[in-house]
C-alpha cells in the first residue's frame, strides 16, 4: 500500500500540525505493516521567507518519527520547500536509506505505474526554468538579514544557476514589475478571493516574458501531438473554446517549441473561456482542465500515458478516474486528507477518516 500527502507547510502558523501528528501516531503506526511507501508530495516544510534552518530543525522530528517506521519515504520537492533537494536524507534522518528526497517519483503497485510530483510543475509548465529558479530564491529570503531579505538580489546573487535568457528577462523588470510579480507569487496561503481561472490568468499575464521553450528538454514529440490531436477531437464534447481547435492543426512536423507554444495559446484561451462568466457544468469544465493538466506535465516532465498522475499544490483533494489524475489535498487549517493506493485502487480520505 502507498500513501501519500501533501501540503502540510511546516513553520507556517496555518499549517495542521497537531492533525498531522495525529495521522502518524493513529494511522501510519498502526498500518506501518500494510504500507510500502510514505510519499511525501512537497510543501511539506514552508519555507519561503523563513529562516530555513530553523523551520527545519523544529520540524525534523516528524521525518525522523516516519522514517522509523520501516517503509521507503519518498520525499518529493514543492514550490515552498524546493530547496530541500539540496539536503541529503542523511541530513534528515536517522535512517537514511528509507528515505529518498527529489522532484519526482514512479512508483508501481497492483500492477499499474504511478507518477508522484508536487503539481507546480502543471500550473507554472510554461515557465518552469524562472518559477523553480524563483521558488528556490524564497527558500532562501530571511526578512530578519538585509543582503538576504529580496528575492530578487538573492536571484542576482545565484546567477551562475540561472539561463542567459532568465538573467537577460530579470534586468528588464521594473521595480513596479517585480513587486507585483512577488506579491501575486508569494501571496498568503489562504485567503484568497480570485478563482482558480483568474489565478492563474493573472500569473500568465506577469510572467509570459519568461516563456522560452528552448530552455525544456524535448520529450516525446509524437506523444504530444497524439495527445493533441485526441483533445482536439474530444473536444466536440466540451463547451465551445475557440482556441481548442488550434490544436487540430498541429503536425507531426511540428517541433516541441511549436507544440508548446500552441497548447500554450489553447491553455490560456481555456481560462479566459472560463473567466468570461459563460454558463457551463463547473465538474464538466473542471474535466477538461484536468486533461489539460496531464499534457503540461508532459511538457515539463517525461510522464508516459500509461501512467497515474498524483499531485499536491492545489490544495483541493479530487480523484479524476477518467484522466487518472488526484490532488492529496492539504493540512491547513482544518483541512487533511491523504492518498491511499492499494491494489492499484486509489482513493482520497479525509483525516480523521469518518
Amino acid at each position: 500500500m502507498i500513501i501519500a500527502v501533501s501540503d502540510l507547510h511546516l513553520g507556517d502558523p496555518v499549517s495542521n500540525r497537531n492533525g498531522f501528528l495525529s495521522f502518524i501516531d493513529k494511522f501510519l503506526k498502526s498500518n506501518c505493516n500494510e504500507i510500502s511507501e510514505l510519499v511525501l508530495l512537497g510543501d511539506i516544510l514552508d519555507l519561503w521567507r523563513r529562516n530555513t534552518s530553523s523551520v527545519i530543525h523544529d520540524n525534523l522530528d516528524i521525518l525522523k518519527d516516519v522514517c522509523n517506521l520501516g517503509f521507503q519515504v519518498h520525499y518529493i520537492v514543492g514550490n515552498h520547500d524546493f530547496i530541500m533537494k539540496e539536503f541529503g536524507p542523511e541530513e534528515l534522518t536517522y535512517n537514511p536509506k528509507n528515505m529518498t528526497v527529489s522532484d519526482g517519483q514512479v512508483l508501481t503497485n497492483g500492477g499499474s505505474k504511478f507518477r508522484f510530483v508536487h503539481g507546480h510543475q502543471m500550473s507554472y509548465w510554461y515557465v518552469l526554468p524562472f518559477y523553480e529558479a524563483f521558488s528556490r530564491a524564497m527558500c532562501i529570503v530571511n526578512e530578519e538579514i538585509e543582503d538576504a531579505s529580496n528575492v530578487w538580489n538573492i536571484l542576482q546573487k545565484h546567477s551562475e544557476t540561472l539561463s542567459p535568457f532568465i538573467i537577460e528577462q530579470i534586468h528588464e523588470l521594473s521595480e513596479v514589475e517585480k513587486a507585483q510579480i512577488d506579491k501575486k507569487l508569494a501571496g498568503p496561503l489562504i485567503g484568497h478571493s480570485s478563482t482558480i481561472e483568474e489565478s492563474l490568468l493573472e500569473d500568465y499575464k506577469l510572467l509570459q516574458k519568461f516563456v522560452n521553450f528552448k530552455e525544456y528538454q524535448a520529450y516525446s514529440v509524437n506523444s504530444l501531438y497524439n495527445e493533441m490531436i485526441s483533445l482536439s477531437s474530444e473536444s466536440g464534447n466540451s463547451p465551445k473554446i475557440e482556441s481548442l481547435a488550434g490544436l487540430g492543426k498541429v503536425t507531426q512536423e511540428n517541433s516541441f517549441e511549436e507544440l508548446a507554444s500552441k497548447f500554450l495559446n489553447a491553455w490560456i484561451g481555456v481560462f479566459q473561456w472560463m473567466n468570461s462568466g459563460k454558463k457551463t457544468k463547473r465538474e464538466e469544465i473542471m474535466q477538461l482542465v484536468r486533461r489539460f493538466q496531464r499534457i503540461a506535465l508532459m511538457f515539463s516532465t517525461n510522464l508516459d500515458r500509461d501512467e497515474f498522475v498524483i499531485h499536491g499544490h492545489g490544495h483541493s483533494n479530487h480523484v479524476d478516474f477518467e484522466n487518472q489524475i488526484a490532488d492529496s489535498g492539504c493540512w491547513i487549517g482544518n483541512k487533511a486528507s491523504f492518498i491511499q493506493i492499494d491494489e492499484g485502487k486509489v482513493s482520497c480520505t479525509p483525516w480523521p477518516i469518518r
